[in-house]
């Protein structure tokens, strides 16, 4: 056998194995019991979801033990900026996850493979162009992502954006490509390129910071480090599973795939985009009240992020399940999943709201030494707890209007918590109740957005079978 007839056997093989792996997939979800099923897809979706909050809260403790509130705010600044970030990423790993999922569902491996490098081009550009301008402009972006309360809190903002800039390649190729992996039913490995950049930015935390001397700033570069291991490490294991980059010449751009990843992504964009803007609008808004409010706000949020964060994780499980059985028009199966996801997400958030009620001085305490930040922290803390429980059906309900392809619906309930109702009450309890009105924002949003879900997924989940 010539060179070229070698390498086309072994591409050949490669395929094979490869179609084989998403056949075995696509068997599990359509075929096997849904609850078991359901944990087996969620428990790397939830330690996946906790790699994205202990980055954040790792960094949150190592700075703290800096005594400065001012770090920590900065550090609850730039956030809305990585959520704007994370949101750009969302939009390309679940626009052509969710496509990529339902031609799996469809025994279509090769359109899949397409989607996954369209998703890919659209991140690492974008990723590149947001880095360079937002390099350009990163004193006026500092001072918009609410920055300006008070000279110190903007040293440290534009100190730690810069190295945090250099990693927005890296952050949303990461992203898309764990989305892809999770949704198309490999979630473990998807866990697992995750896991080990949060262990290696775990590690350089104290030793940037402290044995390095690097202070404040060593948090970030601990940060881009951590970044950078999970792109290799998500590039090798995606490598292992599909022939993503044997694509990259065979592919077209047709006005069918772009709409598909693009519109297909657009309400996870809404959503995270939304959380961004009304972290930005709050810190505008509780800048009058000092740095000692945003660094309680920060702290709270991270706390609370541990328990939402596992019910996400939880409902995401779901989301390749509802996918593949919708596509193969299985819809007990879909609605079974569902109720199930339900249940079992607000059992958990409601013991988790108990607890972190409990001991939010506690926890806050971990955080801070600040008396004033600790007591402002523990009284967002324990409103947020009261509501917390209705996170377990908001957040399914927006899941499962996107697989079904009821894409505008889940924008607007997806968008609704940090959105619709939030930035409104922002300025109108803010203007009225002053400092409490900050302290109910999120308690109140959170229950409206809650109804809107209820409704809208009663109106339209019947229409869909």
């Amino acid at each position: 056998m010539d060179i070229k007839g070698r390498l086309n056997f072994v591409s050949m093989s490669s395929d094979y194995l490869n179609n084989n792996k998403e056949s075995e997939i696509r068997y599990e979800i359509l075929t096997k019991p849904i609850f078991r099923l359901l944990i087996k897809k969620a428990v790397p979706t939830i330690i996946g979801m906790l790699v994205t909050v202990i980055y954040n809260l790792t960094d949150t403790f190592f700075v703290s033990l800096l005594d400065n509130s001012s770090m920590i705010a900065a550090i609850g600044v730039v956030f809305s900026f990585l959520s704007i970030i994370q949101a750009i990423g969302f939009w390309f790993g679940y626009g052509s996850g969710n496509i990529m999922s339902k031609k799996i569902g469809e025994k279509n491996t090769e359109e899949a493979e397409i989607f996954s490098t369209i998703g890919i081009i659209f991140a690492i550009v974008s990723g590149i162009l947001i880095a360079i301008f937002s390099r350009i402009y990163v004193l006026p972006l500092s001072r918009v992502l609410g920055g300006f309360a008070s000279n110190e809190l903007f040293i440290f903002t534009v100190e730690y954006l810069k190295v945090i800039i250099i990693s927005i390649p890296f952050s949303l190729y990461a992203i898309t490509i764990y989305n892809q992996l999770r949704l198309c039913g490999n979630a473990k490995d998807g866990m697992i390129g995750l896991l080990i950049g949060m262990v290696v930015n775990l590690i350089f935390d104290p030793i940037f910071i402290f044995s390095l001397e690097y202070g404040f700033v060593g948090s970030a570069y601990a940060t881009l480090i951590g970044h950078i291991i999970a792109c290799i490490t998500l590039t090798i294991l995606a490598g292992k599973k599909r022939n993503t980059f044997s694509k990259m010449k065979k592919i077209k751009f047709t006005k069918s795939r772009i709409y598909h990843v693009l519109l297909g992504g657009i309400p996870n964009f809404a959503r995270q985009s939304i959380t961004s803007i009304s972290l930005i609008l709050l810190n505008t808004v509780s800048a009058q009240y000092g740095d000692s409010m945003i660094a309680s706000m920060t702290i709270s949020t991270r706390i609370l992020a541990f328990a939402q964060m596992i019910a996400i994780g939880w409902c995401q499980g779901f989301q390749p399940i509802c996918a593949m059985n919708y596509g193969a028009k299985q819809y007990e199966r879909v609605k079974k999943a569902f109720n199930y996801t339900v249940f079992v997400g607000t059992i958990f958030l409601v013991i988790s709201s108990l607890i972190l009620f409990i001991y939010a001085q506690d926890l806050i305490g971990i955080m801070t030494s600040d008396n004033e930040v600790l007591m402002m922290g523990s009284h967002i803390l324990r409103l947020q707890c009261i509501v917390m429980p209705l996170l377990g059906y908001y957040a399914v309900s927006g899941m499962y209007m996107q697989n079904i392809g009821k894409y505008f619906i889940a924008m607007i309930i997806t968008i609704s918590r940090q959105g619709i109702f939030f930035i409104p009450l922002l300025y109108i309890m803010s203007e009225i109740f002053g400092k409490n009105g900050i302290y109910l924002l999120q308690p109140i949003s959170d229950t409206m957005s809650f109804i809107l879900a209820f409704i809208l997924v009663k109106k339209y989940k019947d229409d869909s079978y």
